[in-house]
Parts: C-alpha cells; structure tokens; sequence
C-alpha cells in the first residue's frame, strides 16, 4: 500500500505528537515493531517469569497486536490470554497466524465492560503505555474500581536521552512507578549497550500504595 507516511512510527507518534492511527498502520504494514522477531524481550519474558512466580492464571492482554506474545505466553504457561487491540486489521491478522488463541477488537477504556471480572487474576499491558498516556489516570480509575486486588503487569521501554512524548509524564522507569498508584510488587529492566531504549517491566497489586 503507497503510503505518505515514512515509517509505521509515523502512525502512531510523530514529532514528539500522539497520531494514533493503528487501524491505518496495521493496514499499510505487515509487521510493524517487527512482532514476529518479539521486540523487547527482556520485559517480555520478565512479565512471562512474574506470571509463572506469582500463580496468575487468567490474563487479559491489552495491545496484543499481531498476537506473537499471547502465543509466547501460551507456550510458556499455557495461559490462553484475552488479547485484545483497538485494531480490527490486527486481529484478524493474529486470529489467523494463531487460531488456538483467544483474540477480539477492543478498548482499554472499556474494560469495565470485560466479563466475568472476578475470574481474571491480571491485566497486561503489552507496550502500550505512550498510546494510552492521556488516559492512564482515567485507566488507573478504571482498574481500581473494578479490579482492585488484582495484578497490573506492564511492559513498556523508555529511551536514552532521545525522548521527545511523555516528558511531562515519566521518563524513566522509576519516574513511572512513582506515577503510578498501585503498590508495587517488583520490576525489572533490561538493555545492551548499543540499544537506544531499555525494555521495562512492572508489576503491582491493584491496590492504593
């Protein structure tokens, strides 16, 4: 598909300026973040670790894109997650690649509309958080209220020195943990000297600190 974009990054912040366009981006590029290679792999399997230590056996997954890491997940734990995205493209492209796994179109401003809320033990952000900046503290609301004792694993990346979105918010791992409502369970980071960004994860217990 000719596009006027760049880069899928394009799509989503440009110039230090949320766009957004998941719908279009999944539309106009097969495999954006490069899924199917599983970016961030220190966090990712960090949040995988955390799940298998603290006996979570129902996970909702908000942001699962091309549905790779629900199946990382799956492998690993057996867990067959809820994952769900905003994009009607990408989950008809990961209910494709992965029919044994549970995937639909939705928005993590409505989570209060998930079903049978009792029987899920944890929500997971999977590298959503600059998507869902202008939102977090509604979405911490939300989670509060209605999934209070619960576990929040996030997994998430912040940047050497070349961020330009979400100054104003967090910048580093430890300035969104102070962000954050939620008592703090632990996190963990990951890196290599030649990345420009450091793959994070946390995880908390849905609860005021």
């Amino acid at each position: 598909m000719t596009t006027s974009h760049t880069s899928y990054h394009d799509y989503v912040i440009k110039d230090g300026k949320f766009i957004g366009k998941f719908e279009e981006m999944y539309q106009a590029y097969e495999d954006p973040w490069m899924q199917s290679q599983q970016p961030n792999r220190y966090s990712r399997k960090m949040a995988i670790m955390n799940i298998q230590r603290f006996g979570i056996r129902s996970v909702v997954e908000y942001g699962c894109g091309l549905g790779y890491y629900a199946d990382w997940i799956y492998q690993e734990t057996g867990i067959v997650c809820k994952s769900i995205d905003i994009s009607e493209t990408a989950i008809q492209k990961a209910k494709t690649k992965f029919p044994h796994l549970n995937f639909e179109v939705g928005n993590i401003l409505h989570l209060e509309e998930l079903p049978n809320k009792a029987d899920i033990d944890c929500i997971l952000l999977a590298d959503i958080t600059w998507m869902i900046l202008p939102d977090l503290k509604k979405i911490n609301e939300l989670l509060l209220k209605h999934f209070r004792g619960k576990y929040l694993i996030n997994n998430f990346v912040t940047y050497k020195g070349t961020q330009k979105y979400g100054l104003d918010y967090f910048t580093t791992t430890k300035e969104y943990i102070d962000f954050m409502p939620f008592k703090l369970i632990g996190f963990g980071e990951g890196t290599t000297i030649d990345d420009h960004n450091i793959d994070s994860t946390t995880i908390f217990k849905i609860e005021p600190k």
